[in-house]
């Protein structure tokens, strides 16, 4: 009896450090924090949506992508039963950034849009303004200078560098929004698809990040070596749709990228792209 006894003890005490080892583990870990910044770059096809979690909870979508696929991405990495998004920013009015957030503004209670309110002749950017206005959606038009402080965390806009309310621009990529977020030491530079000849307008801004989202999913016209120079990202991520008909990404881009020791991650290779950051460092999921 006293031996089964010892057993019994013996087995309870390896239980109950097994179960301190995994809580403390889990607690250590950065996504166990509530002071973590989360990014996604979502899975959505030949297309972008980025969306971020702030340290203080608030919810923010960049584009939505080509079609209805981002709803099932958000599904995955937004908190069970949430169901509004506190800003939504549209980068240019192209089908395959804005597609998506339409459904997106049928589904979630928005509270805040921004853009460039671009004169851009299109039937699904003509559905959205109407639906943004019907829904009574506070709709901003933004330009370089602006920014909005999510507790800790930060937006700030960096293009386009004057009003572009309907006007009309002869390369719509370049009237896209281009945003950074920043939290602490982390930094996300978000170029839309703002291709080389207008980024050289925007050399002079503070575009040092630690993530850069390439420009026009990773398309030849996307980056530059005299922008990668400035930004000097740890990280690249190209959002682009598994063997899509325009050779994106560029092997010219991902060369440049390798060259300068750039650790590139990719929407078609790496499906959804996670990473967290506690202000300092960063984790790649």
């Amino acid at each position: 009896m006293n031996h089964l006894k010892r057993n019994l003890q013996f087995i309870a005490s390896i239980f109950v450090i097994v179960i301190f080892v995994f809580l403390v583990s889990n607690y250590s870990r950065p996504e166990a924090s509530s002071n973590n910044l989360k990014i996604y770059f979502l899975n959505v096809g030949q297309g972008d949506s980025e969306y971020i979690k702030t340290p203080s909870g608030q919810d923010i979508l960049i584009d939505g992508g080509p079609d209805t696929s981002v709803l099932n991405e958000l599904g995955k990495v937004m908190d069970f039963g949430d169901r509004e998004i506190n800003l939504v920013i549209l980068s240019h009015p192209h089908a395959d950034h804005l597609t998506g957030l339409l459904e997106v503004i049928n589904r979630f209670k928005v509270d805040e849009v921004w853009e460039t309110g671009v004169d851009y002749p299109s039937a699904t950017y003509d559905n959205w303004r109407s639906e943004i206005s019907a829904k009574q959606i506070p709709d901003k038009i933004v330009k370089a200078g602006e920014s909005k402080n999510f507790g800790e965390a930060k937006i700030s806009i960096l293009y386009p560098l004057s009003p572009l309310e309907n006007k009309k621009i002869d390369n719509l990529n370049n009237a896209s929004i281009v945003n950074r977020l920043d939290y602490k030491k982390f930094s996300v530079l978000y170029m839309g698809d703002l291709e080389k000849d207008a980024q050289t307008k925007i050399l002079s801004q503070n575009l040092f990040a630690t993530v850069l989202k390439v420009a026009h999913h990773g398309s030849s016209n996307g980056l530059s070596e005299d922008i990668l120079k400035v930004i000097r990202p740890a990280i690249a991520v190209i959002e682009v749709g598994k063997k899509n008909t325009y050779g994106h990404p560029a092997p010219s881009v991902i060369n440049l990228l390798k060259q300068y020791a750039v650790r590139i991650y990719r929407t078609d290779q790496n499906g959804t792209i996670e990473i967290t950051s506690d202000g300092e460092g960063y984790w790649v999921k």
